[in-house]
């Protein structure tokens, strides 16, 4: 397996390489948040089956190349789901990260990067008759009920103060790396600035990065930097 060939040529790295690129046009004095999806997994038999698929030989390969890739004067802190494919994409990242001499450690389980507080069975039973991009736009929507599943600005505004706090702590330079799935990783890029899922939802391993200025968000996402408002509740943090 040629994983540098990988890395460089396939469709499901592109947005890998283009968020490594990103970090580095960020200012050299600042702190980074990366949102990121976890690395390549199997496709499951059965959708209750999702929790519990891993990540393949590729997948941790590709991980690690991406910690190799990570600009090595600075440090990083990972943070990752209670599910294991995010855990092993935070091992395979910080291995990465050490073999270029980089400084980082893992977290551990961060609970926003999962926890929904829905009901149990909802999400599987509604992933058996909506799309995901269906099920994300009736949940915004505010078709389903506080007790099935949190609400959408609700989680958005917890998560931001959660991810904030930690984000305080983090030292000087340092990136945070919080891995997640593709539907938390859309629901907080839309909670938190109003985009909406593109046409390809999220590749393994995009994601979205973002630092704080004084008065504004500098966010990259989708292969472009750019300024941004902070939201209004996010600044009472």
């Amino acid at each position: 397996m040629d994983i540098n060939k990988i890395w460089k040529e396939a469709d499901w790295t592109s947005e890998a390489r283009q968020i490594i690129d990103g970090l580095k046009k960020f200012p050299d004095n600042s702190k980074i948040l990366l949102i990121l999806r976890h690395s390549q997994r199997d496709e499951p038999e059965e959708l209750d089956a999702i929790t519990k698929l891993r990540l393949t030989p590729e997948g941790h390969m590709i991980a690690k190349k991406f910690g190799e890739e990570l600009p090595r004067d600075r440090s990083i802190r990972l943070f990752h789901s209670v599910v294991w494919r995010c855990q092993e994409t935070a091992e395979d990242i910080l291995s990465g990260f050490k073999g270029i001499d980089g400084e980082g450690e893992i977290s551990g389980s961060f609970g926003p990067l999962y926890n929904l507080e829905t009901a149990r069975d909802f999400f599987p039973n509604q992933m058996k008759t909506h799309s995901a991009k269906q099920f994300f736009f009736r949940w915004i929507a505010g078709l389903y009920l506080p007790n099935e599943i949190t609400p959408l600005q609700e989680y958005c505004k917890k998560a931001a103060e959660l991810f904030s706090k930690k984000f305080k702590e983090s030292p000087d330079r340092n990136i945070d790396i919080h891995i997640t799935h593709d539907f938390f990783l859309i629901a907080l890029r839309f909670g938190w600035f109003g985009i909406p899922p593109c046409k390809n939802w999220v590749s393994y391993l995009g994601g979205f990065a973002l630092s704080f200025n004084e008065d504004d968000i500098l966010l990259f996402n989708n292969n472009k930097l750019k300024n941004v408002e902070i939201p209004y509740w996010w600044k009472k943090t």
